[in-house]
């Protein structure tokens, strides 16, 4: 399963990430007009995240926050300009993630990995018109592998942070039995690439992707003193399509996510082609989670997942 994840991942790396850059590259344009207008409570901010592998014992030194001279459009790129720049070796993207924030609102994003989950929590403390200051931590299983506060980048700047050494990383080799994977400790490196934008037009809010619902999923309310903590994926079932299917675009899916981590209620939001729906479908109710948690108790919530399609495969 791990193989089959991480290898369509790599071969989709740069579908993913120019969508996400696109996105921000919007916001950007759309905040120009309004920047005049605008009070300090009226920003929000969204924040292409990359996370990657990197050989750290081949590599050269580096310091732990740095600021790159360039803003690329894909993770190629942008794997290409940290190799070039910074003497990183085995550079791998692992996971991606486009999230919009308001100053003080945290996200927490959860990917397995070797089966276990990594984890990354990002707080913007502070957004104005021109920069964002943002909190950012990474875990692996119980390892800390990234903590780092107040760091600040200009709007539509990346900023890249260099991590611990984990169990997280894999490496590609020819078996027998064609291209396979294996569990191996890799250092991690971060990529943070901000897009102050006005509060009111963000797109990818934390609750587009998930909230708390009843057993009929029906929203429930939270007060200001309720924590909800986001269903965590543990296992993604692979699309299996008819040969010569035609792969193009995402096809976006919605499902309920059950105290028990099931997948119900499953809806198609948005497809470049209905034939292919079934078998999203049918592999999204095979999913794995952990459930939902609000105020610590188990609970059902929305999940809300986009499936990348190409000519090598879906994701």
């Amino acid at each position: 399963m791990m193989k089959t994840m991480l290898s369509s991942l790599i071969r989709n790396e740069d579908i993913l990430y120019r969508g996400g850059m696109a996105v921000l590259v919007l916001m950007v344009f759309s905040i120009a007009a309004n920047a005049q207008l605008l009070r300090k409570n009226d920003y929000g901010v969204g924040v292409n995240v990359a996370i990657y592998q990197f050989d750290d014992t081949r590599s050269k030194k580096f310091s732990q926050v740095n600021t790159l001279k360039e803003t690329v459009n894909t993770a190629q790129e942008e794997s290409d300009y940290i190799t070039r720049n910074y003497g990183v070796e085995e550079l791998k993207v692992r996971h991606l993630r486009t999230i919009g924030l308001v100053e003080g609102e945290s996200f927490n994003d959860t990917v397995p990995m070797n089966n276990k989950q990594f984890s990354f929590t990002i707080t913007p403390r502070i957004i104005t018109k021109n920069d964002v200051t943002f909190d950012f931590t990474a875990r692996y299983a119980d390892q800390v592998l990234l903590e780092v506060k107040s760091v600040t980048a200009n709007n539509y700047e990346t900023v890249m942070l260099r991590g611990e050494q984990g169990e997280f990383g894999a490496r590609e080799f020819i078996g027998p039995n064609g291209k396979e994977l294996v569990p191996e400790k890799r250092a991690l490196l971060v990529t943070i690439t901000p897009a102050v934008q006005t509060a009111r037009s963000l797109q990818n809010r934390p609750t587009d992707i998930s909230r708390p619902t009843d057993e009929f999923g029906s929203k429930v309310e939270m007060g200001a003193s309720d924590t909800f903590i986001p269903p965590a994926l543990i296992n993604r079932a692979p699309l299996k399509f008819p040969p010569g299917a035609k792969l193009h675009g995402s096809i976006t899916l919605s499902g309920i996510i059950t105290p028990d981590g099931r997948v119900t209620n499953v809806r198609v939001l948005d497809t470049p082609d209905p034939a292919l729906n079934p078998k999203a479908i049918e592999a999204f109710r095979q999913y794995r989670f952990s459930p939902a948690k609000l105020n610590g108790r188990a609970t059902y919530a929305t999940y809300r997942e986009t499936i990348v399609l190409a000519k090598e495969g879906p994701i």
